[in-house]
């Protein structure tokens, strides 16, 4: 029975997976290369969470009464001995067909699987292949793979199912990212607030806040001065700027030492003396 239903899978998957090389994607904005810890990490987190949902859904389907007694369905709880155990074999196989094969929505796009739209062809190929694999489960009656037919109910239900399921894998992906990029362990390690770069809690604004609280408190006008540092333009005019009055002040250093007019005129302010006063004449 497995062998069949994995020949019937691998079939579809293949077809699908074919199509990925006229697939529609957007060129990375910079040179890429393998991220094989990134590749490995996601496929082992996505995968043990598919294979959790579909044991979640055997669970349901086979040991309760939520299915039948929410959506109206016929039962498949049973013996292994009972017919209702070969048509939870075919439901089994429809959901893991169907969220398998869904999966590569996820992995190829960088942002929301949903957002990002794949090529006509890959998305074509997923649909024919996914109502083949619906089209087995409600209605083949095979006792060679000792499945049979569970109907359009049930699989109305597993669509239902996957696609709830589905959206979760989003989410994962980007934790996964998220985690691999060092910036969650800033977050512990630094005491940073979460998706920022503010080290020690935010405490360094939160002080900053509270100044300028005080100062409007008591009328002052806060300094415009310290906004400038916020942008990085301004940043880098508040460099030329100092550069220019560093280069000033080496100017004048050097008129006090090789000129005469220079050194008269250090001498004089040295003493405290008014330069206007002093009624001798000096050339240079």
């Amino acid at each position: 029975m497995l062998e069949v239903l994995n020949a019937f899978s691998l079939l579809g998957t293949s077809g699908t997976i074919m199509t990925i090389s006229k697939d529609r994607v957007k060129p990375s904005p910079q040179p890429d290369s393998w991220k094989l810890a990134e590749i490995f990490t996601t496929g082992v987190v996505l995968g043990g969470y598919l294979a959790m949902m579909t044991v979640i859904f055997f669970w349901a389907a086979y040991k309760t009464d939520f299915f039948p007694r929410t959506f109206g369905v016929s039962t498949l709880q049973g013996t292994p001995q009972d017919y209702h155990f070969r048509k939870l074999a075919s439901a089994v196989y429809l959901q893991v067909s169907i969220i398998s094969q869904a999966l590569i929505f996820v992995t190829r796009s960088r942002s929301w699987s949903f957002i990002e739209r794949p090529g006509l062809l890959l998305l074509v190929a997923f649909l024919i292949a996914q109502l083949i694999a619906t089209l087995i489960a409600v209605y083949a009656n095979w006792s060679f793979a000792a499945i049979e037919g569970i109907g359009w109910g049930w699989a109305g239900v597993i669509w239902l199912f996957n696609i709830v399921t589905y959206f979760p894998l989003d989410v994962i992906k980007f934790a996964i990212r998220y985690a691999l990029s060092g910036k969650a362990w800033d977050l512990v390690f630094e005491q940073r607030i979460a998706f920022t770069r503010k080290k020690d809690f935010g405490k360094e604004e939160q002080k900053l806040k509270w100044a300028h609280a005080q100062r409007t408190l008591h009328g002052l006008q806060p300094p415009e001065s310290k906004k400038t540092f916020g942008d990085r333009s301004n940043f880098t005019e508040l460099n030329q700027m100092a550069e220019e009055a560093k280069r000033r002040a080496e100017i004048a250093r050097l008129r006090e030492l090789l000129t005469l007019k220079g050194h008269v005129e250090s001498v004089v302010k040295l003493k405290g003396l008014d330069i206007d006063t002093i009624q001798q004449a000096y050339t240079v």
